[in-house]
């Protein structure tokens, strides 16, 4: 046998075998990380309250599912005197988990002053079992500065836009 001859079994064949084992490898990864990545879809909802106050699903939302947008509602949304007299917002949310299993949510929103938009809204309620009910009620501390301005005249809105929901 030639020298060339050998050097190309001894070097190829390895070589070959090792690119159809790196290519086995990858494949399994690929088929693995798509499996999960559908176990994580089913276990998120999410959806957008419209401006007429209807709810539309998002994009990882499943169909069929319960309009999630009922589980959280703003419940307070006014200024109040605080400790030592400061003004604060007394924002409020709500949470019921209507689901069948336990949640956590997310709640985005702003706060409106005679219309115009002031601040967001952030606020969650974790690990909620089916039926439970839980209130942020410091869901407002972001938005001292929307209490501080705020005149005796002034309309005052808290809106929820968008909620969304992972379970464990």
């Amino acid at each position: 046998m030639s020298t060339r001859l050998k050097v190309a079994l001894g070097c190829g064949v390895p070589t070959l075998l090792g690119l159809i084992l790196l290519g086995g490898c990858a494949a399994l990864f690929s088929k693995a990380a798509d499996d999960v990545s559908k176990d994580l879809d089913k276990n998120h909802d999410s959806a957008v309250v419209s401006p007429g106050g209807a709810a539309g699903a998002d994009a990882g939302s499943k169909g069929g599912e319960a309009d999630i947008t009922h589980d959280v509602k703003v419940t307070a949304c006014k200024v109040r005197a605080g400790e030592f007299g400061i003004k604060e917002l007394d924002l409020r949310i709500e949470y019921v988990n209507s689901g069948d299993r336990r949640f956590t949510y997310l709640a985005e929103g702003e706060i409106t002053v005679n219309g115009e938009k002031k601040s967001d809204i952030i606020s969650t309620g974790q690990n909620l079992a089916p039926g439970q009910k839980y209130t942020d009620d410091k869901a407002g501390g972001l938005a001292f500065d929307v209490a501080k301005s705020a005149k005796s005249a002034d309309k005052i809105e808290c809106k929820i836009i968008k909620v969304s929901r992972n379970s464990y």
